[in-house]
């Protein structure tokens, strides 16, 4: 009861408020993890690092910022390389399919991991499709159990990247499978936080 009014409540925000993301989210891969960056540096162009994901060469960083152009400058300046640049259109999470919101930390023997799914045009998804999409994701890991969470979903013209806290990747396979999502791509990260002043 409580998850269904919770997605209620979620439902109708995201219906008062449009289905996009806050303004100017930004999923950045980039060819090496994060270092943290020069706060005076990030103040500068009204740039915030939200989250960072390490994984050698395939590393991921969640960035807000005014606007693209703000981001790109910042990343110029600081000599961060940079192999795409995603705009968030919105963000799913189990919330908005009746799921519950994973702990603050992953359970023992989870990895954080990042699922990439080429569907194109699913930022634009109409609010219904969304929150379908996100009740079979959330369906497809009651039948799995313990061994998966969902953290949340990054929604762009391209497709998403998807945050998972699972017990492998052949797991995480198994529930793309399940839910009727597509796979590109899955990357074990360690999630990162930097303190910013």
């Amino acid at each position: 009861m409580h998850n269904s009014l919770y997605a209620l409540i979620v439902s109708a925000v995201l219906a008062l408020f449009g289905n996009s993301a806050f303004a100017g989210q930004f999923v950045v891969e980039l060819y090496a993890p994060l270092e943290p960056p020069s706060p005076s540096l990030l103040q500068a162009h009204g740039v915030e690092v939200e989250n960072s994901l390490a994984a050698g060469s395939n590393s991921y960083a969640i960035f807000s910022a005014r606007d693209a152009e703000s981001l790109s400058a910042f990343l110029d300046v600081s000599s961060i390389q940079v192999a795409k640049i995603s705009e968030v259109i919105f963000v799913n999470t189990p919330m908005l399919g009746g799921g519950t919101v994973s702990g603050p930390t992953p359970k023992p023997g989870h990895n954080v991991f990042v699922v990439e799914r080429p569907i194109p045009g699913v930022g634009f998804f109409g609010l219904d499709k969304k929150q379908r999409i996100s009740a079979n994701s959330v369906a497809a890991m009651d039948k799995l159990g313990d061994i998966i969470e969902w953290d949340r979903s990054y929604l762009t013209s391209e497709g998403t990247y998807c945050l998972y806290r699972a017990d492998s990747s052949a797991t995480l396979r198994e529930h793309g499978a399940l839910a009727g999502a597509p796979i590109g791509k899955i990357t074990r990260v360690e999630q990162m936080s930097f303190v910013q002043e």
